[in-house]
């Protein structure tokens, strides 16, 4: 008989792949925009600059794909899956 898990392990790592993680218990019924928060502060990336709160986003490494906010980890991220955490660029900002 086999045990469903409810939990998933990922690699991640930032854009200039100068720091990485390897996250072993990520709830599969987390949403994307959920598990952002605890991987800035497992890589000891700044959630903010001189500006406020830097956006973040995931997106898989396999195929470059964007998860967003609202996709469901289980869903969008496979078992030893690589991640990438990037600043989300926003154009049109003020200067």
């Amino acid at each position: 008989m086999s045990v469903a898990t409810s939990t998933l392990s990922f690699e991640v790592r930032d854009i200039s792949g100068q720091k990485s993680a390897t996250v072993s218990d990520c709830p599969l019924d987390a949403s994307v925009g959920e598990v952002i928060p605890s991987l800035l502060a497992l890589m000891s990336l700044p959630q903010n600059d001189l500006s406020g709160p830097i956006s973040h986003s995931l997106r898989r490494d396999s195929d470059g794909a964007i998860l967003h906010d609202a996709d469901v980890v289980g869903e969008v991220v496979q078992p030893g899956g690589r991640l990438v955490l990037q600043p989300s660029v926003d154009a049109g900002g003020h200067c």
